[in-house]
């Protein structure tokens, strides 16, 4: 796991030196065990590299002196001994052991398309092809690895984060008030987009290349449902068993320690279940929070004591909480309103301490119908039939009522879902998790802001509408969780938490093999009853049967209560100062009854901190 920034084409020794290191010094934590820079007349690159595959080798960036190609490479490629082997049976020399070299060699030597097809990992990587005089840029098909880039007098800047573009010394940075849109509807940014204008992400599966003063893009792999196999449940659970075992085999191939997150969920508590079979010392790593609605130790617990686990259990207070916040704000350039960036940054900051490579279960619930949605589509096709100002009525009531600040009380669930009533079934999941309903937008930002930006490009609508018509509501709803919640939200939020620890994260459900044999599943074996009905049943000889039947929940904390005693005052200063960058487009009246009704009990969590994250990231972009 590593971080990295470049240009193309190169300028001089001098300045090319100056604005590589001015890119790479706010990414260091990226690769807190190494830090190199390569240039030649035609590209620049830097390299800060986490150290896990042959650590003595495998030091980046990567040239090769015959062919002058360059890679820089943030990932793991799995299964990279077995092309190794390939390479070497071919004539192919490696000049170490790491998976860099493995990739190194086979884009020299197969080229991208090829290369692409046959390498399964989480990845991102600028690949410079001397002979085409040609810069790729490419990224993973779940996008687990982060990769910006932009275009900017006659240069293409990349790297790990957005800011270490917005670093290249003379970059202008103007805000894109239309992400801002996008990110007050979602809760994060979609697509290619980012908060300014002309930095874009490479999206997940997608390559960027840039030759001949051209930028031109491809897509080499998307999510296809189109066809469902006819396999009997039993035929699935062999081959699920077997794709998982096979996909955590890998991911625990490491030359540093190695650990598990633990929540005890049924996602984590599989992947401990294989981690612990295939290797007889794994550890976990769990947190608790003092709020006992919150916490989820306790399963945690169960699950590591049933397998014969040590787990390392820290149970938080909100002081924990409070300096976390701190440490999380100095460095977030990519606004996603998920308070769990907290725990996953704290967990990962006491796994930091005795490993430097967790496993976790992400991906689980989007790829085998984990949400509440999943299961509650006949609810939401009622619901859409009922009149949107019934739902307007109902949030305005709701939004004038004090309740308990528990993990998702009826009352909070209550006025969450109202913000859907009357919209069609596919947008209602994500209007329910949004922060904002529709009147909320004409009270909280001014009119100008409001009319051009956020009345006439609901961004919800406009990821709806961009679905193919003849897909179930079913497999709508998983491709919108899966190419838009999961890399814009889930896999941004886990990547800086533990990035920001020099902690690298492998999620064995994203292996590209379970991701394509999932979409293939038919969804009567993902919903029956219950959510992920088919990994239920997964678990039921290898888990704990209270593991395997509670309901899902979410990696959550107290914001609402701690917004009104310790980050109350830091977050009212932030939002309400005449600095405020939020002010330009918030009104100020507007926001402060917000923050006064929250204090007296209203809550109004989601809103307050969407428009903090928001704040923190602006400044964190556009400071020099």
């Amino acid at each position: 796991m590593c971080g990295f920034a470049g240009f193309y084409p190169s300028i001089n020794m001098q300045k090319d030196n100056f604005f590589l290191n001015s890119m790479l010094n706010r990414i260091k934590y990226r690769g807190p065990d190494d830090t190199n820079i390569f240039r030649n007349n035609f590209i620049a690159l830097g390299h800060h590299r986490l150290s896990i595959i042959d650590i003595a080798g495998g030091k980046q960036p990567s040239v090769d002196t015959k062919t002058k190609d360059c890679l820089v490479f943030n990932g793991e490629i799995y299964g990279y001994k077995k092309l190794a082997k390939r390479l070497k049976d071919e004539g192919i020399e490696l000049n170490n052991s790491s998976d860099t070299e493995v990739l190194f060699k086979m884009l020299i030597n197969y080229g991208i398309k090829k290369t692409l097809e046959k390498i399964n990992g989480m990845f991102s990587f600028a690949y410079y092809n001397s002979r085409e005089h040609a810069i790729y840029l490419a990224r993973d098909r779940a996008g687990e690895k982060p990769l910006y880039y932009s275009f900017y007098k006659n240069h293409l800047l990349f790297g790990s984060e957005v800011k270490s573009i917005v670093d290249f010394p003379p970059f202008e940075k103007n805000i894109d008030f239309n992400s801002i849109s996008d990110y007050l509807y979602l809760d994060y940014i979609s697509s290619d987009k980012t908060l300014i204008s002309s930095v874009k992400k490479v999206k997940p599966g997608e390559v960027i290349k840039y030759s001949e003063d051209k930028l031109t893009s491809f897509k080499y792999w998307s999510l296809s449902q189109s066809s469902k196999k006819e396999i009997s449940e039993k035929e699935t659970l062999l081959r699920l068993d077997e794709l998982l075992e096979k996909s955590i085999k890998n991911r625990l191939v490491a030359d540093v320690p190695l650990g598990l997150f633990l929540s005890g969920g049924i996602d984590s508590s599989l992947v401990a279940y294989y981690s612990k079979k295939l290797s007889s010392n794994i550890e976990s790593f769990t947190i608790g929070l003092q709020n006992s609605t919150y916490d989820e130790s306790n399963y945690a617990n169960i699950v590591s004591n049933t397998l014969g686990i040590k787990n390392h259990l820290t149970i938080l207070s909100e002081k924990d909480l409070l300096s976390s916040v701190y440490e999380i704000e100095e460095k977030i350039d990519e606004p996603i309103n998920d308070p769990s960036i907290i725990p996953t940054f704290l967990v990962s900051k006491i796994a930091k301490e005795k490993v430097k490579v967790v496993l976790s279960g992400d991906g689980a619930d989007e790829l085998f119908s984990g949400y509440a949605p999943f299961r509650h589509m006949k609810i939401m096709r009622l619901l859409s039939c009922f009149p949107k100002p019934l739902g307007s009525f109902i949030y305005k009531v709701l939004g004038n009522v004090s309740y308990k600040d528990d993990y998702m009380s009826p009352l909070f669930l209550a006025k969450q879902i109202s913000k859907g009533l009357g919209y069609n079934a596919t947008q209602q999941a994500f209007k329910w998790m949004s922060s904002y309903a529709r009147s909320d937008l004409d009270k909280i930002f001014i009119n100008d802001f409001s009319e051009k930006y956020l009345k006439h490009h609901d961004a919800i609508e406009n990821l709806v509408d961009s679905l193919e018509e003849k897909k179930s509501l079913h497999d709508k709803l998983t491709h919108l969780f899966f190419e838009n919640y999961l890399p814009h939200n889930i896999l941004v939020k886990v990547d800086r938490a533990s990035m920001y620890n020099g902690l690298e994260v492998r999620s064995p459900f994203l292996d590209k093999n379970i991701i394509e044999f999932a979409a293939t599943m038919k969804n009567s074996l993902k919903i029956k009853n219950k959510t992920k009905y088919i990994l239920r049943k997964l678990s039921n000889d290898k888990i704990p049967k209270e593991i395997v039947h509670r309901k899902k929940h979410g990696f959550a904390i107290p914001l609402a209560k701690m917004l009104r005693s310790s980050l109350k005052e830091k977050v009212s200063e932030t939002l309400t100062s005449n600095k405020a960058r939020v002010l330009e487009f918030v009104n100020k009246k507007s926001l402060i009854k917000i923050l006064d009704l929250h204090y007296k009990g209203i809550d109004n969590r989601k809103i307050i901190w969407s428009l903090y994250i928001l704040e923190v990231c602006l400044n964190n972009n556009l400071k020099s």
